[in-house]
């Protein structure tokens, strides 16, 4: 039958358990067009499977499961042994969140004596129910590679400064110095279901970052980061602040513990709110305040660090819109606080950050899985609270001396590129620019760096 092929195309469509893409708002004008169409054939002549399948299919790409499952179930009415329309069924039900009614089909599917790309996705699929259904969840990502920086160190262009005793020439460990780096990082969340109607969890997130200098200059900015958050997420399925569209909170506690040269730099404690919204059917708004209490470590080499203790107040609301059904435009506004012992490291920081990812089939057809390209570029402004002892910015500095408030500026841009080895596995290239300019020209820098790696979700 003419519809047969119809349906092994629908499982490319459908085949990972996750969600279908989002749609355009023209893409969607137009499927809804198709849609009718279909329904009134399939009123005219029930007998058409071609029809029925092609509404089924339409229905399922609008998120319309639940036509789509009644377009297939009449379907089995004319033909009850087609394991891969009993498995599509199995999949929409999957996607609505019935697993019980999903299992049944998947086994209905198994016991026809499917074929072997059926029965290896029904495998796939009943693995994700067992996940899903259970109480207990751990997902996460490792990173690691290797990276290379022009300004390492982020060193000031010139190595000449004026200070408070006069001109005074930068020292080799405190002048721009390039190196190459090993990192690794990786993030585990840790989700158990509280099984109650909204399917409220109790979250335990753990972050973590490595990275080491070959440049034995710059070795005393080696850098490790452990950060932990917990607690619960409660679900408004029903709506949240901003209309009838499924919302989530989550108040949560945060610790951290940070290295810097392989001593400790500082310990914080703090506490955290998130608020997730999806608006208009396909933008999500994500809303976070975090607020950390940051208490430094003196060593040898950072005698003033101390300095720095305070607290940090961070807001940054995010917005996340596709724009072609296989694009994204994510748009992130962040306000960070940090007040310090130093009056002169008080700063109030105000950054905007756009980025642009898109899917795409790999060219030449180099690997099975698609690539996907971003773009990114952010702009941030400091203004500092009190005159920095650091430097004369005097128009006549030989003459006598005086201090600025540092204002500080910088733009980030870049482009990385995600190639998928497998379904889990991709290998990441990232090439950044980061310009910063100061009032104070020992804050000032400008840095290019490259980073290459393989990323491994779980």
């Amino acid at each position: 039958m003419r519809f047969a092929g119809l349906i092994v195309l629908l499982i490319g469509l459908w085949s990972g358990p996750a969600g279908g893409q989002a749609l355009s708002a023209g893409e969607r004008q137009r499927l809804e067009a198709q849609k009718e169409q279909l329904f009134q054939r399939m009123l005219h002549n029930p007998a058409d499977l071609d029809a029925t399948f092609a509404y089924a299919d339409v229905a399922a790409r609008l998120g319309d499961y639940e036509a789509a499952v009644s377009a297939l179930d009449r379907m089995l009415l004319f033909n009850p042994n087609l394991p891969r329309v009993e498995l599509e069924i199995g999949a929409l039900y999957f996607r609505m969140g019935a697993y019980d009614l999903a299992r049944d089909y998947f086994a209905r599917a198994a016991a026809s004596n499917p074929p072997p790309e059926v029965r290896a996705r029904i495998d796939e699929y009943m693995a994700q129910i067992d996940k899903a259904t259970a109480r207990h969840h751990l997902s996460g990502y490792l990173f690691f590679g290797g990276q290379y920086q022009s300004d390492a160190n982020v060193a000031p262009g010139s190595p000449l400064i004026l200070s408070p005793i006069g001109p005074v020439l930068l020292n080799s460990p405190f002048s721009r110095q390039a190196s190459g780096s090993i990192f690794a990082s990786g993030s585990l969340l840790y989700s158990y279901d509280l099984e109650d109607q909204r399917r409220d969890t109790i979250e335990v997130t753990s972050v973590g970052y490595l990275h080491h200098y070959f440049n034995s200059l710059v070795t005393r900015l080696d850098l490790s980061l452990l950060e932990i958050t917990a607690g619960p997420r409660i679900n408004f399925p029903n709506g949240g602040l901003l209309g009838n569209i499924a919302a989530s909170v989550k108040p949560y506690a945060i610790g951290d513990e940070v290295g810097l040269g392989w001593a400790q730099y500082f310990a914080a404690y703090g506490t955290g709110f998130e608020y997730d919204e999806s608006l208009w059917g396909d933008m999500l708004l994500k809303t976070v305040f975090e607020f950390r209490q940051k208490y430094f470590t003196n060593t040898d080499l950072r005698p003033l660090s101390t300095g720095l203790n305070g607290s940090d107040k961070l807001l940054s609301v995010i917005v996340i819109k596709p724009i072609f059904q296989n694009s994204q435009l994510n748009l992130e506004f962040d306000y960070l606080d940090q007040t310090t012992s130093l009056p002169y490291y008080t700063n109030a920081t105000y950054a905007l950050i756009a980025g642009y990812h898109l899917n795409y089939d790999p060219p030449f057809h180099l690997t099975r899985f698609p690539w996907q390209t971003g773009v990114f570029l952010g702009r941030a402004w400091s203004i500092y609270k009190s005159p920095d002892p650091c430097c004369n910015t005097s128009n006549n500095p030989e003459l006598f001396f005086s201090t600025s408030s540092q204002l500080t500026q910088r733009w980030r841009f870049g482009v990385t590129e995600a190639v998928p080895l497998t379904p889990r596995v991709a290998v990441v290239l990232q090439l950044e620019r980061d310009i910063v300019a100061s009032n104070l020209p020992i804050y000032a820098y400008t840095s290019n760096s490259v980073l290459l790696g393989p990323q491994i979700h779980f």
